[in-house]
């Protein structure tokens, strides 16, 4: 069965509550800034996976098959997802975008972790789509996804987690991997090659990592 053969009404009201507001982004014209948590939805549909499958659709996210890609290296921990560096096994091409990844190329796999407090298996996958679900909604704000500084959501993918007598299907998101990687590395690696960055360097530096923590900052005063 087509899951997004299901999900009209779902759509639309992902759409109507988009066109709620009329402001407009200072910093990328033609784009509204309304919040990317989009609070006025109702709680349902965010703990609902059809409704973050719908929300995915409407926002023409490419949705990967069901390999996974090949993991590397791991990127980062932090409360809420677990990231690797991963390399893409098969060239991949979006039938509705377009969109594609070619084989051999190098992504971030962002995979949600069990909250902390969890009460049942039930409430950790409710859970765990909820914080997706905030992922996708804040990269797939406009004004986040037009910026130069922040990563870029490339699609989603599933995998199957737990034991053959209870196997859940959970998303995992694929962003953009930095191809130098992240700043930390960068230093590291000018330290080791005996080639430090100039002034200007850490400069832009700076300047870039300001760039995208305003832009996250302009959009959370909407929340």
């Amino acid at each position: 069965m087509d899951v997004f053969s299901t999900m009209g009404p779902y759509e639309e009201g992902y759409k109507s509550v988009a066109q709620l507001s009329n402001s407009k982004s200072p910093g990328i014209p033609g784009v509204s800034q309304h919040s990317a948590m989009f609070s006025t939805w109702p709680m349902s549909f965010r703990d609902d996976l059809i409704s973050f499958l719908a929300y995915v659709k409407s926002q023409q996210v490419p949705i990967l098959s069901v390999a996974l890609p090949d993991v590397r290296s791991v990127l980062g921990r932090g409360a809420s997802f677990f990231v690797n560096g991963a390399e893409m096994p098969d060239t991949y091409v979006d039938e509705t975008t377009g969109a594609s990844i070619s084989q051999g190329s190098i992504v971030a796999l962002k995979r949600v972790l069990v909250p902390s407090g969890t009460r049942s298996i039930q409430d950790g996958l409710t859970r765990r789509i909820n914080l997706l679900f905030n992922e996708v909604l804040t990269m797939c704000h406009p004004p986040l996804a037009a910026h130069p500084n922040i990563v870029k959501l490339r699609g989603i993918g599933f995998e199957v987690e737990g034991p053959e007598s209870d196997r859940n299907v959970m998303p995992f998101l694929v962003p953009e991997c930095a191809e130098l990687g992240n700043l930390a590395e960068v230093l590291e690696t000018a330290k080791r090659e005996d080639r430090p960055l100039s002034f200007e360097q850490k400069l832009s530096l700076c300047v870039d990592v300001a760039h995208g923590l305003e832009a996250l900052h302009a959009c959370g005063q909407c929340l």
